[in-house]
């Protein structure tokens, strides 16, 4: 007789799982049939206020204990030979495993993880708060998400988020502090805290980007609630506090294929810089330091210069073209235009 194999039984449950979160939340699911199915499981239609929202995601949906490592704290969806097919697809395409255990999926954007790790045979990713799927997460961080909104995240939510050991929780924390509790004065001491404490690797560069809003820059497009006076005058005495070794570490931001120029993260940790008191004192000392790494010297002179034009002469003539032969080149700019103009 034929059978009706245990797998088909544990496909389907994620399948319907989805299917339900997603039709009580008010959004379509478009299930793809098992004989039609070429590696999408479904598209998902967002809808928002009963209106469509021209919104669409295809899904991949796994199930079972195979997919989840013992702790459930990581997931795994096989690529096999669907690689082409999934990058190529024409809508973004999401991959999600559901764990019956836990009454939840948690999910992956599969494009972007094609990006960042190229062709693979396994996606494997994480599970933590950022990328779960239940009702109350599809409706108040997936959905939001998918149509480029905020998420729907109380005040003590995300200070929660800002402050878990995982990075992807730490991100979300950090925007959703950002753009709807901008006037918490918390929030910018969580942020500087944070900036301090952290190594330049694990501190988002959103986080410059954010900080460049207290003096800001022309290239700062900013909606929603403005930043209080308060707040600003707050986080510039924060600034002002900052010493040499936190100086330095703002222009570790500066790439060296950008540099400082306009839309470019350089142009924020400029602003940042610029509106500390007295910081060329500083960027000078930086500039003729051996012990720093010379790509920080070159930002360092440049800002230097920038900022006191042709009173800057005597501090770049010290350094020697055996030394850096960036700075030479600032010197003969400002011989020949009087300053240097970095926008």
């Amino acid at each position: 007789m034929p059978k009706y194999k245990k797998t088909n039984v544990t496909s389907k449950v994620g399948v319907n799982f989805v299917k339900g979160i997603v039709e009580e939340a008010g959004s379509l699911f478009h299930k793809i049939e098992q004989e039609n199915d070429l590696g999408i499981d479904g598209i998902i239609e967002f809808i928002k206020d009963e209106t469509p929202t021209s919104k669409s995601i295809a899904i991949q949906i796994k199930s079972g204990k195979s997919y989840l490592n013992l702790q459930n704290t990581e997931s795994f969806i096989p690529v096999d030979d669907h690689y082409e097919y999934w990058k190529n697809y024409p809508l973004p395409v999401y991959g999600l495993v559901y764990s019956s255990e836990l009454k939840k999926g948690f999910w992956i954007d599969i494009k972007e993880y094609f990006k960042l790790h190229g062709q693979c045979s396994v996606i494997k990713y994480s599970n933590n708060k950022t990328n779960e799927f239940d009702l109350d997460s599809f409706q108040r961080l997936f959905s939001p998400l998918i149509l480029e909104e905020i998420p729907d995240l109380s005040f003590e939510e995300a200070l929660s988020l800002f402050d878990s050991k995982h990075y992807d929780e730490v991100y979300l924390g950090m925007i959703v502090l950002f753009r709807r509790y901008v006037n918490q004065k918390i929030v910018w001491e969580k942020f500087i805290s944070y900036f301090i404490d952290h190594n330049i690797e694990n501190i988002p560069c959103s986080l410059i980007y954010y900080f460049a809003h207290i003096p800001w820059h022309s290239d700062i497009w900013y909606r929603g609630e403005q930043i209080s006076k308060e707040i600003k005058s707050y986080v510039k005495a924060c600034f002002n506090k900052f010493e040499k070794p936190l100086i330095i570490k703002l222009l570790e931001f500066i790439d060296e294929d950008n540099g400082i120029s306009r839309g470019t993260l350089g142009q924020s940790v400029e602003a940042i810089i610029s509106s500390i008191s007295d910081v060329d004192t500083l960027l000078e000392e930086i500039m003729r330091s051996q012990k720093v790494p010379i790509q920080i010297r070159h930002s360092a002179a440049l800002i230097f210069a920038y900022h006191k034009g042709k009173a800057a002469l005597p501090a770049l003539q010290m350094i020697t073209e055996e030394e850096s032969w960036f700075i030479p080149e600032i010197v003969k700019q400002i011989e020949q235009y009087g300053g240097i103009d970095l926008y």
